[in-house]
């Protein structure tokens, strides 16, 4: 078997050799910015989709909590049952007469 003898790399050889690792460098760079799905740009939109998903699901806690009291009060509170049946569905108690003076008709003269 033939041994190789190590000789220092020529001038020529080291820029050649600098300019593949630069290139390579770019090219991995340029494939962790951009490359589709795993690239920092994919992973800042995934980080800002979280935080919105995260704020809206708070939002939406709130407001479980909020009719959850309100079904509880509707169950319990007979005057609040009464006034949402008055005022969101028109409902009268026996021998009650609504008068509706917001359509005025005109009179002819």
């Amino acid at each position: 078997m033939s041994r190789q003898e190590y000789r220092p790399l020529t001038r020529q050889e080291k820029k050649r050799l600098r300019r593949f690792i630069i290139l390579i460098s770019v090219v991995v760079a340029l494939l962790l910015l951009f490359f589709p799905g795993r690239s920092l740009l994919s992973y800042h939109r995934m980080q800002n989709e979280l935080a919105r998903l995260a704020e809206r699901n708070q939002a939406l806690e709130k407001r479980n909590q909020e009719l959850a009291a309100e079904i509880e009060r509707l169950k319990t509170d007979d005057a609040y049952l009464e006034e949402v049946a008055r005022k969101k569905y028109g409902l009268l108690r026996d021998n009650e007469e609504v008068y509706d003076f917001s359509r005025r008709s005109k009179q002819k003269k």
